[in-house]
């Protein structure tokens, strides 16, 4: 009997390990394709004297490099799942977004990547409270109220931190990540309010992800979701990963 629970087991651990391979495979490949494409873009820039355009691809070429320079400096793990969708995201909003006009061709387009990023910035949140909640060392116990709540405020922070450093860059620097100026390309009429209403907008999509984590993690401390869904299962990756930052791995 114990033989064949062995051998049904072993398919699933050879699967694992595949697809594992596989997707530290597909991030190799998009690390290595979107380097060379924002690459190709600062020689464009530069060769054409397009300033701005250089700045950008400068900035996104750095942006697509930071998440393995900050593995390597800080020996924190990063989930592959985690570093695909980063580099996804820089992709969307850099190269995409800023470098193809996206914003400008897809009206939805921010409010999409506002959403997403949020999504996840909660769930980040939600990770680095519900270990620390663990942690044998502090002494305080939070209940799954109050870890939600620390999810949304985490992602909505960060998003409220990102729009003030869009205005910095336009009002300082000249540049217009707001896209204040040029609203009227998006939405087909000019009004003074634009600017204001995409900064709404963004703010009200980051509200509406980090909401949407927060309740999923307050289900899931609450006993309402399975351990091995996938909402735990990148927890548990991640902490079992990183020992360093937590002085005891979740066992719940």
């Amino acid at each position: 009997m114990k033989n064949n629970v062995n051998n049904a087991q072993k398919p699933d651990n050879g699967s694992t390990k595949k697809k594992k391979s596989v997707a530290d495979l597909l991030l190799l490949l998009m690390q290595y394709s979107f380097i060379t494409l924002s690459a190709l873009a600062v020689i464009y820039n530069f060769y054409h004297r397009i300033w701005e355009g250089l700045m950008i691809a400068v900035l996104t070429l750095t942006l697509f490099c930071l998440p393995t320079i900050f593995s390597r400096k800080t020996k924190i793990f990063i989930p592959v799942s985690f570093q695909i969708f980063i580099l996804l995201f820089i992709f969307a909003a850099m190269y995409l977004g800023e470098m193809r006009d996206f914003y400008y061709r897809f009206t939805w387009w921010d409010s999409m990547l506002h959403s997403s990023s949020a999504v996840v910035l909660g769930y980040i949140g939600f990770v680095l409270i519900y270990a620390l909640n663990k942690d044998e060392n502090i002494h305080l116990k939070l209940s799954p109220f109050f870890i939600a709540l620390f999810s949304f405020c985490f992602a909505m922070a960060i998003g409220v931190i990102w729009e003030i450093f869009e205005f910095s860059v336009d009002e300082f620097l000249g540049y217009n990540m707001q896209k204040a100026r040029d609203l009227e390309l998006v939405y087909g009429e000019f009004d003074t309010r634009l600017g204001v209403i995409d900064t709404m907008k963004d703010l009200i999509v980051n509200t509406v992800g980090a909401l949407f984590v927060s309740i999923i993690g307050y289900l899931y401390c609450r006993n309402r979701m399975k351990k091995d869904s996938t909402f735990g299962r990148l927890k548990d990756e991640f902490i079992q990963e990183n020992p360093k930052l937590f002085k005891k791995n979740d066992e719940s």
